[in-house]
Order: C-alpha cells, then sequence, then structure tokens
C-alpha cells in the first residue's frame, strides 16, 4: 500500500480561528489537508492540531506519525498533562494558530532538507579523527552539522541532533534568545527575523560557536562552546516543559535519536555528545 504525503489533520471545535485557520491550510496544503474525525487507511500525519474536546486525535496522530512529527494543542488547562509540542490557549487567535502552524511545518522542512542533504552528499575530506571548526550563523551551523554527521554512523540521526545543539549554542547562547522569548516570537511568526536582527547586531557579531571532533576507537565526542553566559541546565532539567507556549524538542532529540549521552558542563554554555562506536555502541543505554 502506498502511504500517503505527510498530511495536516486539524481536529478543533468550530469557530472562527478554526475556520480561518482551515481556509489557509487549505490553500497551503490542498488535499494533504484533513480535518474530520478518523483517518483513512495509509495516511501519515505530519502536524496535529487538537483541542480540549479532541484530544484522542493526538494519539491517533501519533499512531501514524510521519517523519519530524509536529503537536499543537488548544486547552483550557495547559496542566492537563497532554503531551504537544507547541500548547496555546482554548481561545488563541488566528494570526498564533497560523505561526505556530507556520513554525511547525519550518521544522519539518528543515529537518527534511537536512537528512536529503546527508544522504545526496559524500565527504571531502576523508575520515575526520580530530578537528575543531568554528561557527557563526544558522547556515553554518546546519552546513557543520551535515559535514560532521557523514563521519559518524547513523548520519542522518546524528545530523538532526548535531543540528539542533548548535542552532541552540547561536540563539540561545550567542543571540541570548532564552525560551520564554523564543515562543514569543515563534507565537508572533518573527523567530527568523529576529533571529537575523541580532546576528547583525554589534553586540552579538564577535560571538562564535567552536566545535571540537574527536574519534576514538570506542566512541567519537563532540564538545560545543558558544560565547554565552551560559545557563542553570539542571534547574531547566527539573521543572520540565513549560506549560504553554512551544515546547522545543531539540535537547530530546538529540538524547533519543542521535547519541548515546549529552552533557552539559560548567556554566551551561558548553556541552558534550558522545557516539559510542563499536561493540560499546550495541550495549550502550541512552541517557
Amino acid at each position: 500500500m502506498t502511504i500517503a504525503r505527510d498530511c495536516i489533520w486539524i481536529m478543533i471545535t468550530d469557530m472562527p480561528q478554526a475556520r480561518a485557520l482551515e481556509e489557509y491550510l487549505g490553500r497551503e496544503a490542498g488535499d494533504r489537508l484533513l480535518t474530520g474525525p478518523g483517518l483513512p487507511d495509509g495516511v501519515s500525519i505530519g502536524i496535529v492540531v487538537a483541542d480540549d474536546a479532541h484530544r484522542g486525535a493526538l494519539k491517533a496522530a501519533r499512531l501514524r506519525e510521519a517523519d519530524s512529527f509536529q503537536s499543537i494543542f488548544l486547552t483550557e488547562s495547559p496542566d492537563a498533562g497532554v503531551t504537544a509540542d507547541f500548547v496555546l490557549p482554548a481561545d488563541a487567535d488566528f494570526h498564533t494558530l497560523k505561526s505556530v502552524v507556520d513554525a511547525a511545518q519550518e521544522f519539518r522542512d528543515q529537518i527534511a532538507a537536512l537528512r536529503s542533504d546527508v544522504a545526496g552528499r559524500q565527504s571531502a575530506v576523508g575520515t575526520i579523527i580530530n578537528g575543531q571548526f568554528v561557527l557563526r550563523t544558522l547556515d553554518e551551523a546546519r552546513n557543520l552539522s551535515t559535514m560532521l554527521a557523514l563521519a559518524c554512523p547513523n548520519s542522518d540521526m546524528v545530523a538532526v541532533g548535531l543540528q539542533e545543539l548548535l542552532i541552540n549554542a547561536v540563539e540561545h547562547g550567542n543571540l541570548e534568545i532564552d525560551a520564554a522569548l523564543k515562543q514569543d516570537l515563534l507565537l508572533r511568526g518573527m523567530w527568523r527575523e529576529e533571529v537575523e536582527r541580532r546576528l547583525a547586531d554589534p553586540q552579538y557579531t564577535d560571538r562564535r560557536v567552536i566545535v571540537s571532533f574527536r574519534r576514538g576507537e570506542r566512541m567519537i565526542a563532540l564538545t560545543i562552546q558558544d560565547d554565552g553566559a551560559g545557563f542553570d541546565y539542571k534547574a531547566l532539567e527539573a521543572e520540565g516543559p513549560p506549560a504553554r507556549g512551544y515546547r522545543g524538542r531539540g535537547i530530546t532529540l538529540a538524547r533519543t535519536l542521535s547519541f548515546s549521552s549529552v552533557t552539559y558542563l560548567g556554566a551551561g554554555n558548553m556541552v558534550e555528545a558522545i557516539i559510542l562506536i563499536g561493540p560499546e555502541a550495541r550495549n550502550a543505554v541512552v541517557t
């Protein structure tokens, strides 16, 4: 059976902003937009938007999730314990809904482009044993992710996690866009504009991210250090995801898909990612 293209499934209570979102996505997604209960056979879901009255759609969508699946949940009770990438107020307006769906689709497009680049590219530098690399922008982060991933097993998975760590170093570390600000920028559809503005700001233009790559017989170690002030990573991990807004999955992706371990060091502006190779990889427990 041929699996349908990644679909966007909207299951939210009928209201003006919901109808406006369906109209917008109908123009953008065409026959990839699903709005009724139940899922046709063979369909895969890339993005789901559900509310309190249709929370079962979140679980149903995960059973059919496509690559880089994204979920958006509208709720009156943000502490309801529902797992989603974005959690919004039940009465979120059309502009907010549109901005969040666009952000979810942009994330999926970036992951797809990254994996396609890895699949179609061959390393021009041979086997990397040791190396140090410097970057400043998001584009440089994506390019370096592709290049270094080619020197690792499971290259496409490593590329995804490494890109997330590098982007975190640029935006959260060097550009000082914290989680609350990023959430606000995403909800207003202004995240990329603010990143580019700060990259051109003299306050941040001299800041760099330094990436060290070391390959041994049993493991590959990647160390990423930015010029930011760092953050209290222990407190952040203890708090868990925010009740509302964007619940970014960057570190989770890196830990579950890409690396044997991801460990923040010092003030929080340095992170070490480990990939076990050889016999150790088969017995590894992801942490």
